[in-house]
């Protein structure tokens, strides 16, 4: 029975879709434009990282001046900058020392 019933909703969907054409149109275009909205954002989001990336320099003194939490953020971008792209600060209670 839900196989009929199922079948006969698909039917009357596309039977819909075939009359109103438009419909489909639209949906298309909006998609177009959001996955291009999207492949932007990912593309900016990216050369900002690169630019950030460059720009990512600490001396010793800066680092040394640095409170406990910003130095680990500090060690965490530049591992991120460096390549290893999966480094996460840790620090807190029970992390048996590692930071980063």
């Amino acid at each position: 029975m839900a196989v009929v019933l199922a079948v006969g909703l698909v039917g009357a969907v596309v039977n819909w879709l075939v009359t109103h054409w438009w419909v489909m149109a639209v949906v298309a275009v909006i998609s177009a434009l959001a996955g291009g909205g999207w492949l932007y954002q990912r593309q900016q989001r990216a050369r900002w990282e690169a630019v950030r990336a460059r720009g990512l320099r600490y001396g010793l003194s800066q680092l040394d001046a640095l409170h406990h939490a910003r130095f680990e953020d500090a060690v965490r971008d530049l591992m991120r900058r460096d390549g290893c792209r999966d480094a996460a600060r840790v620090g807190g209670g029970g992390d048996l020392g590692a930071d980063v």
